[in-house]
């Protein structure tokens, strides 16, 4: 019966493999800081990523992202978040 687990397990880790691998390079892209222009005062603001969200969507097919932090927070917290314009893909 052990035969039957090992061969089960084995297949499961040719599964999960590939997609692990697939999804660390956007994790790891979307974790870093990013230096961007605030679109409403023009001044430099540095963004963080949810980098969770990045590889959700990435999974997905789709290429949004998703701020979890602002330096100009929680001032202009209501923003439109039209600073991720300049960030292009994460992919």
């Amino acid at each position: 019966m052990w035969a039957v687990y090992t061969v089960i397990a084995y297949f499961v880790l040719a599964l999960i493999i590939p997609i692990v691998w697939a999804s660390a390079g956007t994790w790891r892209r979307a974790r870093l800081a990013r230096q961007v222009t605030c679109p409403e005062s023009g001044a430099p603001a540095a963004v963080m990523l949810d980098p969770w969200f990045a590889v959700r969507m990435h999974a997905l097919g789709n290429d949004e992202l998703r701020v979890r932090k602002c330096v100009r927070w929680p001032g202009c917290a209501g923003c439109g978040r039209n600073c991720l314009e300049q960030l292009g893909r994460c992919a």
